[in-house]
This record gives structure tokens, C-alpha cells and sequence, in this order.
């Protein structure tokens, strides 16, 4: 079991031009369902350091088990940016019971195929495809289908159930990894792998091989950390696509004057309901927030 003061990751927001077509698509063709729209409280847009966020559209968007944790945020200025091309939140990794079925079934559909079902170079027990959303968000598709030795993964509930790795693109795994550490994070796993979708995406060698750290979280859930070098500098404000990812740590376990630390609040809507979250910016430039729990 994980000793990991931080996890399971509890939400993921995305940041959209198009937030009708966005939930449009995640409805009629990845089993969620929107709840009420409602516009972004003042205090989360701060919280963010994104005042010219508040009050903007919001939904969130639930799983077929009623769970709530996709929020999407209307930005009008907010244009999909090419994928694996800057720092930061790069794909969301989404337990699914049948990844070869569900291929076909988003073959004519607003996400476009990044890859094809297939095992993962890691190891034969994970099938997984790779598709781009219509907000530029990298979605990895995921079927566990067996135990993989090192690692605790979770199994679909549902068809598409929600998301249990977040995915960071980093120009240094070990800053990155830190940056968690000393947050009450586990020490990384180190490894170097083959990325299919990263290496078609930056015009690399199929068998090209990246540093790559996960952080095993609470919960059967990880981070992933993708090293890749000559990356931009990050964007200062929230990016438009995937924005930013919560996960939940106990109450009173965060170091006094954490670095990278942007403020705390409290929010009433789900997953949030009325813990303290606070918000922080990562050593890649990554917003990312902990909920206490």
C-alpha cells in the first residue's frame, strides 16, 4: 500500500472555448453527464490567481456512477493548444472497462485518435488508446487487465469511470517529483520508457525512450512525470485545456510555507463540499490544488 500523504486525485478542470461542444461530446460519447451549470465563484477564480475568471461558466461533469470530477470553465480566449508542445498537465489517464470497444465507438465522434488500442511497453496487463478532445485535452483511455507488479491500479466500475493518472510534462522528472515530496508525496519510481503519443506528437523516433518518474498516490492513483527537454518556458496564468488537477490529503497535513503555495479557500460545490482546498503552482509550472479530507 501507498504511504503517500496525497491521493486520490479527486477532480480535474478544464479550461475551454467551447464549453457546449465540450460537454456535448463528453455526454454523447464518454457516458457523462453535465450537472447544473453555474458560474465560477470569485473565490475560486483567485484562488487560482485567475480573477478574470469569475463568474464564467461552469459545469461539472459526472461519471456513470454520479460522481462528479471533469469541471469545465468557459474561456473565450482559451484556443486548444497543440498537445505535448508546453510544460505542465499534458493527458488525463481514465480507468475504461473495454478500451477495444470503446475505440470503436469514438471512430466517428469529436475526439480525434492520437493511438490505437495497445499494450503499453510497461507491461501486456494495460491496453490503452489516446485521444485529443475538442478542449485540446490529451486523453489516455486505459484498461487494466491485470495486477502490474510496482504499481496499485484501479479497475473500471464503469465504462468510463474517471480519472486515476494525471500526466505532467516536465523539463526535469526530479524537480518535478520534489515539488510532491515535500509535500507529503511519495518518493518517485524512475524509469525510462517508450511514449508512442509523445513521439508522434514532437516528430521523434518511434522507439525513442524518455525519462519518466510516477508517484504513487493514496488510492491506487499516480502522477506520471514525462521528461522532455527544450520545452517553453511555462504560461504564467491558468492554460487553456487541462488547467489544473485536485487531490485529497488529510486535514492539518501540509507544511507551514510550502513552496509554490497560491492561497486556500473553501468551496461548496462537489468534490470540494465544503472542505479547505488549497492551490499551488508546481515546479513545471502545473496548478494543481489538495483538498483536505
Amino acid at each position: 500500500m501507498s504511504d503517500s500523504a496525497i491521493g486520490p486525485s479527486l477532480s480535474a478542470t478544464l479550461v475551454t472555448d467551447r464549453l457546449d461542444t465540450c460537454v456535448a461530446a463528453w455526454a454523447g460519447f464518454l457516458d457523462h453527464r453535465p450537472g447544473a451549470e453555474a458560474p465560477l465563484p470569485d473565490s475560486t477564480a483567485r484562488r487560482w490567481a485567475a480573477p478574470r475568471l469569475s463568474g464564467a461558466r461552469s459545469v461539472w461533469l459526472h461519471n456513470a456512477l454520479d460522481e462528479p470530477w471533469l469541471r469545465l470553465v468557459e474561456d473565450e480566449a482559451a484556443a486548444p493548444r497543440p498537445p505535448f508542445r508546453d510544460p505542465g498537465w499534458q493527458a488525463l489517464e481514465i480507468a475504461v472497462a473495454g478500451v477495444d470497444d470503446l475505440a470503436l465507438r469514438l471512430a466517428d465522434s469529436p475526439f480525434t485518435c492520437l493511438g490505437e488500442p495497445a499494450n503499453l511497453d510497461v507491461s501486456d496487463a494495460i491496453r490503452a488508446m489516446q485521444v485529443l478532445g475538442p478542449a485540446g485535452e490529451v486523453l489516455y483511455l486505459t484498461e487494466v487487465r491485470d495486477a502490474v507488479p510496482g504499481f496499485e491500479l484501479p479497475r473500471a466500475r464503469c465504462p468510463v469511470d474517471r480519472l486515476f493518472i494525471p500526466v505532467l510534462l516536465a523539463p526535469d522528472r526530479a524537480a518535478a517529483s520534489a515539488r510532491y515530496g515535500d509535500l507529503g508525496g511519495p518518493a518517485p519510481l524512475t524509469f525510462d520508457t517508450r511514449i508512442g503519443v509523445l513521439n508522434r506528437a514532437r516528430g521523434l523516433a518511434a522507439d525513442t525512450r524518455h525519462p519518466v518518474a510516477t508517484l504513487q498516490l493514496a488510492g491506487a492513483n499516480l502522477i506520471e512525470i514525462d521528461e522532455v527537454h527544450g520545452l517553453p518556458r511555462p504560461a504564467a496564468e491558468l492554460p487553456p485545456g487541462i488547467a489544473s488537477v485536485a487531490f485529497a490529503v488529510p486535514s492539518r497535513a501540509l507544511p507551514a510555507g510550502a513552496e509554490g503555495y497560491l492561497g486556500q479557500g473553501v468551496d461548496d460545490d462537489a468534490p470540494y463540499a465544503g472542505h479547505t482546498v488549497h492551490s499551488f503552482r508546481g515546479a513545471a509550472g502545473e496548478h494543481f490544488e489538495l483538498i483536505e479530507h
